[in-house]
């Protein structure tokens, strides 16, 4: 009897912790996962906002140091917020000389980085793409001009875009007959380039005249091109005739 006893008492508690167990279970509230609202619900990263829109402005923010040496990125920014709240306030390059923006818009800003020279950065449009077109003059004796081309991530592009006029392309025709006298009189061209953006016209301007000796001037200067211009078509820069 006493055996019977205990398996009673024993089935008897198995039977009520079953029935809190239940009861414990059907109380307990229901928790569902739904990646697709987690996935409304997170805050936007940086990778998925919307690009900014590449301008010269940025473009001359981020330009490595190879590109504007004389002027780090914290001073470029100075500059920028000087020319925006139309302050005449000049920025000092590493060399302690005076810089500032001259003009700024959305696809050309142009750079005084110190008193005898300055920078022309152009966005063109190539396609889908964005190049960077950056003029750099120094204005002793004379203005004179050179060019590079860059991807908008600053990667140089070192051929097929334009191809910078030698003597002959500067000589007029009926100069052919002194052709060695013109070698001999002129070693190299000294010459000033400026892009306008509005008519996607490059215009190379001839200031030999003014560097040459008088003598040489007077015979030299009627037998050349004052300017060259050329036209940026969306591939590269093509010479406009005369």
């Amino acid at each position: 009897m006493t055996l019977l006893r205990l398996l009673a008492a024993g089935a008897a508690l198995t039977a009520a912790f079953c029935a809190i167990n239940a009861q414990t279970t059907s109380t307990m509230p229901t928790i569902s996962f739904n990646p697709e609202t987690v996935a409304a619900s997170a805050p936007e990263t940086k990778a998925d906002a919307t690009p900014e829109p590449l301008t010269a402005t940025k473009a001359f923010s981020d330009a490595p140091a190879t590109v504007f040496p004389s002027i780090d990125r914290m001073t470029r920014l100075d500059m920028i917020d000087y020319y925006n709240s139309g302050s005449p306030k000049p920025s000092k390059n590493a060399f302690k000389g005076d810089c500032r923006i001259l003009s700024a818009s959305d696809s050309q800003i142009t750079v005084a980085t110190s008193k005898v020279s300055e920078v022309e950065l152009s966005l063109l449009t190539q396609g889908r793409d964005t190049l960077l077109m950056v003029v750099t003059t120094l204005n002793t004796p004379v203005p004179d001009s050179s060019v590079k081309f860059y991807t908008a991530r600053w990667k140089e592009i070192d051929k097929g875009l334009f191809m910078v006029p030698m003597l002959d392309d500067w000589t007029l025709p009926e100069a052919k007959e002194r052709k060695k006298d013109l070698e001999n009189a002129v070693p190299f061209i000294l010459a000033k380039f400026t892009y306008a953006p509005e008519t996607s016209t490059f215009t190379l301007t001839n200031n030999l005249g003014d560097f040459l000796p008088e003598n040489d001037a007077k015979w030299v200067s009627p037998l050349m091109h004052k300017q060259l211009s050329y036209k940026w078509n969306g591939k590269k820069m093509v010479r406009q005739t005369d």
